[in-house]
């Protein structure tokens, strides 16, 4: 029998200090983030992010057999979790303090199988339009010769929360 355990140590005031910061500071504190105080992060096993100085995302994990699906290949939810997070972030990036987003939809393209060979996959985000009230982005999933796995589109809805 395989096991495994997971921990986390995310503040309970995260989310407000996140609220509070600008765009710079937001690349900041996510840049700094170990993603093992994250509880996604810590329980697909993401193992580091990337933020640009334009606030675009690169998340990296390397998938492991307790990601497998009955068929012996990574299940799909794992780059459908790895590219709304890496999308979702760079869109919170772009937002001043008193902003967050959350998803609204995501339409996720599976290429091809992912497996514990497939090694090391990436996933970045390019933000295709930013207005008012939604933000559109665009995400890859490769591995380390840049063979795409799968392509997420998304919408982040903006949305202002109040700061204490």
């Amino acid at each position: 029998m395989n096991e495994r355990t997971f921990k986390w140590n995310l503040p309970n005031d995260a989310v407000q200090k996140l609220v509070s910061l600008d765009k710079k500071q937001r690349i900041d504190f996510f840049a700094k983030l170990p993603m093992d105080n994250v509880p996604i992060g810590a329980l697909m096993d993401f193992s580091r992010i990337t933020i640009d100085d334009k606030g675009q995302v690169s998340f990296y994990i390397t998938p492991q057999e307790f990601h497998y699906n009955p068929l012996g290949t990574v299940h799909g939810g794992l780059a459908a979790t790895i590219l709304d997070s890496c999308n979702s972030i760079s869109a919170n990036c772009q937002l001043d303090s008193g902003f967050l987003t959350m998803t609204t939809d995501i339409r996720v393209n599976y290429l091809r199988p992912i497996t514990v060979s497939t090694g090391e996959v990436t996933a970045t985000a390019a933000i295709e339009k930013i207005g008012k009230k939604v933000i559109f982005v665009n995400g890859s999933l490769y591995d380390n010769n840049g063979k795409i796995y799968a392509t997420a589109s998304s919408t982040e809805l903006v949305v202002e929360v109040p700061i204490n």
